[in-house]
């Protein structure tokens, strides 16, 4: 019992921190954008990726490990609705990643370069749609949290 709630504890404060971070990003893309902003930028990204992958692996451990076992997961439609969101969400979270590397070795050449208001409106877009999917990973999991999905 005090696995499954050590388990249950690590994942919930990993995806809190994931939101956190993107709550960061959003702000540190809204201002003005400097060599400041992106070295900030790169730094927490790389702790974003970090913390998905602690909260991926408390979420799997908690599958074989917790308290519910793996004939609860396998067969409940809501946790593979969240393993399908949570990979689109990492799948979308390529593009500010991508970027923020792209920008760096351009700003390191050249100091004054910074990007497009385009290229930052589609990271922002990125981060805004990564937000979102958060938001219905934690509808599914209050909805498994209640039963429902088996």
């Amino acid at each position: 019992m005090a696995l499954d709630w050590l388990l249950a504890s690590l994942h919930h404060l990993a995806i809190l921190t994931l939101a956190a971070i993107l709550a960061f990003e959003l702000a540190l893309t809204a201002g003005e954008f400097g060599a400041r902003a992106l070295d900030r930028l790169t730094r927490i990204d790389a702790y974003y990726g970090a913390v998905a992958a602690v909260a991926l692996a408390a979420g799997l451990l908690r599958v074989f490990l917790g308290a519910k076992g793996v004939g609860y997961y396998a067969v409940n439609s809501l946790f593979w609705t969240k393993m399908a969101l949570f990979a689109l969400a990492a799948l979308i979270s390529i593009v500010p990643t991508y970027s923020y590397i792209v920008w760096s070795r351009r700003m390191r050449r050249d100091a004054a370069f910074r990007p497009e208001s385009s290229a930052l409106r589609a990271v922002r877009r990125a981060l805004w749609s990564e937000a979102a999917l958060f938001g219905l990973i934690a509808i599914c999991a209050a909805g498994m949290a209640r039963g429902y999905g088996l």
